[in-house]
């Protein structure tokens, strides 16, 4: 599971970097606080029982406890480091928070598990996190009584600024422990385009029971899941590389660029040339080929 809080520790910050290929080995599930996770480089695909959804840079995740949940990175090949900041608090630490604004506003917060920003706004959000790591790391004798108030701030924050964007891909029912390893295969090796008959195998199912029992949790057969994941790599490597269409189809497993031209298109009713630039042109970053 993921590392407890300390005995009598109500609050522990970590700056931290891992490799660009760090996954989680299992599903896991804290037991004792509530985390935020703030991505300063790297991508992530978490899946839990009940949704799977990416994180990027300058967004902010929330987990709480005993929620099963596994991790991995969403394009390793593109080696960069897995940068973040981690809070964790107890429940006792958030009490005189939620006795002021409500179980409500603080389920709000919890209940989505990723907080998206515009750029300025997120670098507002970085900023109160790197100050709460400098107090975390002094030796103020009341820092904790400060840091409770700047958590509290941050929870806020989160409220006010993120966007009203939640792309979570929600399953169908509860996914049994079988179909959560069978979506963590295809998307470690989305590339490969693994077969439905080669990851019934992983789930330990004949093809015709796998098809029937992912259809049936998911709500989606397995090469319309698998097309949807596909298309969220093809979208991240269009917004956070230089690479030409060619080499993202190449990256992505497919044989062709017509190939993937036509499925992005039937997809989102757009090319991906128009995809990047409209979303360049959206967030103010200039134009790449």
């Amino acid at each position: 599971m993921p590392l407890p809080l300390l005995p009598e520790q109500d609050l522990s910050i970590a700056h931290r970097t891992l490799p660009a290929d760090y996954m989680m080995p299992a599903l896991e599930a804290a037991t004792d606080h509530y985390a935020m996770g703030y991505i300063i480089s790297g991508d992530r695909f978490t899946i839990t029982p009940k949704q799977s959804y990416y994180t990027h840079k300058g967004e902010l995740g929330t987990m709480p406890p005993y929620l099963y949940h596994q991790t991995m990175p969403m394009s390793p090949e593109t080696n960069t480091p897995y940068e973040g900041i981690l809070v964790k608090f107890s429940p006792k630490f958030a009490e005189p928070f939620i006795a002021s604004v409500g179980w409500s506003v603080f389920n709000e917060i919890y209940s989505r598990r990723v907080h998206k920003f515009l750029p300025a706004d997120s670098a507002k959000i970085l900023a109160h996190l790197l100050e709460m790591i400098e107090l975390y790391e002094s030796d103020f004798a009341q820092k904790n009584v400060l840091l409770q108030y700047m958590l509290y701030e941050l929870l806020l924050m989160v409220l006010r600024l993120r966007l009203d964007e939640d792309d979570a891909i929600s399953h169908q029912t509860t996914l049994s422990p079988q179909i959560l390893d069978a979506i963590f295969y295809m998307e470690k090796n989305y590339s490969q385009n693994p077969s439905l008959e080669e990851t019934a195998v992983v789930a330990g199912y004949s093809p015709a029971y796998f098809s029937k029992l992912f259809h049936a949790q998911l709500g989606k057969s397995y090469s319309d899941y698998f097309a949807t994941i596909k298309l969220k790599h093809v979208q991240h490597l269009l917004l956070s590389t230089n690479k030409t269409i060619t080499e993202i189809a190449l990256d992505t497993g497919y044989h062709h660029v017509s190939n993937l031209s036509e499925h992005f298109k039937k997809m989102t009713g757009m090319s991906p040339l128009q995809y990047r630039k409209l979303q360049q042109t959206n967030s103010g970053e200039p134009h790449t080929k």
